[in-house]
């Protein structure tokens, strides 16, 4: 008989190069301290997967020539809990041109069992178009990342959906009515705003855009938004959405 398989996966907007090296030491800090089993990550950029690389010794990444995968998104997993199957990234849309829905096929070490971990980065709500016309891309890119997790997920298997996704209310709706349940939902618990850590990132209003959704055989233990600072300054502009979860 197997013992059951939990494990802590986080959704972090590492905010480019914005304040670099200033946040270097923050960042470090936090990572060493939470040491996620799953990080998916949104805004990388060279200087923090290098970071991250020497940071998470017990971890791999995804190593690709597509540029979208250092400048952009990467995910990371812990070695001794899985192994890579596969990997890809797929176009769902996002108006920015590095974006995907990136993912990874894990297998439990084990077990003859699979996860797939997606991440994505949905468009800013300051486009010109958004402004001046009304009209909310996010919605057709949440129609997509269901499209895409629907072909590339087997049947039964868990999936994980993280990711800043820049909305709080219709593209959430269509990623729920997709068969996707968000982490906070799951516990009955309330929203908490992920958008700006004050102060290092001041100056708009709090809003809950970073989320971590699940489908499958899988149940929320606790989920958190984590307040972090290093002295006085935060590892990034958006606070960290860290989930345990256990495999059913």
């Amino acid at each position: 008989m197997h013992l059951p398989v939990c494990f802590v996966a986080t959704t972090f907007n590492v905010w480019k190069d914005v304040r670099w090296p200033e946040r270097k030491e923050a960042l470090e800090s936090y990572i060493k301290v939470s040491s996620p089993d799953i990080l998916c990550l949104q805004e990388l950029r060279l200087e923090t997967r290098n970071l991250l690389d020497v940071v998470l010794p017990d971890h791999s990444r995804v190593d690709d020539g597509f540029e979208g995968w250092s400048n952009e998104s990467n995910i990371y997993w812990n070695t001794h809990l899985f192994e890579l199957v596969s990997y890809g990234a797929e176009q769902i849309g996002i108006l920015e041109p590095l974006r995907r829905l990136f993912w990874v096929r894990l297998r439990v070490r084990g077990l003859q069992r699979t996860l797939m971990v997606a991440t994505a980065h949905y468009s800013y709500q300051g486009t010109e178009r958004e402004k001046n016309e009304g009209i909310n891309p996010r919605i057709e890119q949440a129609r997509k990342t269901i499209d895409a997790l629907n072909k590339l997920s087997f049947e039964e298997e868990t999936v994980l959906f993280m990711g800043d996704l820049n909305d709080s209310v219709n593209a959430i709706r269509v990623l729920k009515s997709g068969g996707l349940q968000d982490s906070f939902s799951a516990l009955g618990t309330p929203l908490v705003p992920t958008h700006p850590a004050i102060p290092t990132s001041p100056g708009t209003l709090p809003q809950v855009i970073d989320w971590q959704f699940h489908k499958g055989p899988i149940r929320v233990m606790n989920t958190s938004v984590v307040d972090y600072f290093h002295g006085d300054i935060a590892p990034s502009d958006h606070k960290p959405v860290v989930t345990t979860y256990v495999l059913t």
